[in-house]
């Protein structure tokens, strides 16, 4: 990228944070209790099947996690999981991925405006703007609670006509992600340095981790 974007909007789990590092014993204990409260002596979920599905939309996530005769525990499993992700994020847990910090920080001083589009709930957003003290720097936040919206392509887009941005790039990790910014128009930036990066697509930009983005995000000139 020749000069630094007017706009950047990023994903969150597996492109921002590390989900993987501490959701997973989230997701096994959510499902757990549900099992119990229900009698249900079924092994739980493995870890692979998560870690698919981390970063679908919650319509589908339990869906996709559960066995198909267990559909129609996903609402209770997925409560049980909201109250747990805030007890989480409230003690600290959960890690962004190395340089990803220091990168809002730099794009945000040098006067580039960011925003979070992501298939979660809206207190899983709000719980990570407040644990990692993002509100001052984030211009917008869309999820799927977000009115008027059913997609990650209407977020996007809704962030676009906030902003009034012309010149907006896309950085995420999963297919839908990449389909948010053909939907509107931008470029894409696939984070590969995640758990569960999406297929590398020909002539797309890459970053393996958060030295690789800030090279395609600030100009020469302006990097450390």
């Amino acid at each position: 990228m020749k000069q630094r974007p007017e706009l950047v909007v990023f994903d969150i789990d597996g492109t921002l944070l590390a989900t993987d590092a501490f959701w997973l014993d989230i997701g096994r204990s959510a499902v757990a209790t549900v099992y119990r409260r229900h009698g249900i002596a079924r092994d739980l979920p493995d870890d692979h099947r998560f870690l698919q599905a981390i970063g679908l939309p919650m319509t589908e996530f339990w869906l996709f996690v559960l066995p198909e005769d267990l559909h129609g525990l996903e609402n209770e499993i997925e409560l049980e999981a909201q109250g747990l992700e805030q007890i989480a994020f409230g003690k600290g847990l959960g890690a962004m991925y190395p340089g990803a910090r220091q990168l809002l920080d730099d794009l945000h001083a040098a006067g580039t405006r960011l925003a979070l589009a992501s298939n979660c709930g809206r207190r899983y957003l709000d719980a990570f703007l407040d644990a990692f003290e993002l509100r001052p720097i984030v211009d917008e936040a869309k999820c799927l609670d977000s009115p008027g919206i059913s997609s990650k392509v209407d977020m996007v887009r809704d962030i676009l006509v906030s902003t009034g941005a012309r010149d907006a790039v896309m950085v995420g990790d999963r297919a839908n992600d990449r389909e948010s910014a053909i939907g509107n128009r931008i470029p894409f930036i696939l984070f590969a340095g995640g758990f569960h990066a999406a297929d590398i697509q020909e002539n797309e930009s890459v970053a393996r981790d958060y030295s690789q983005l800030r090279a395609l995000l600030l100009p020469e000139s302006e990097r450390e």
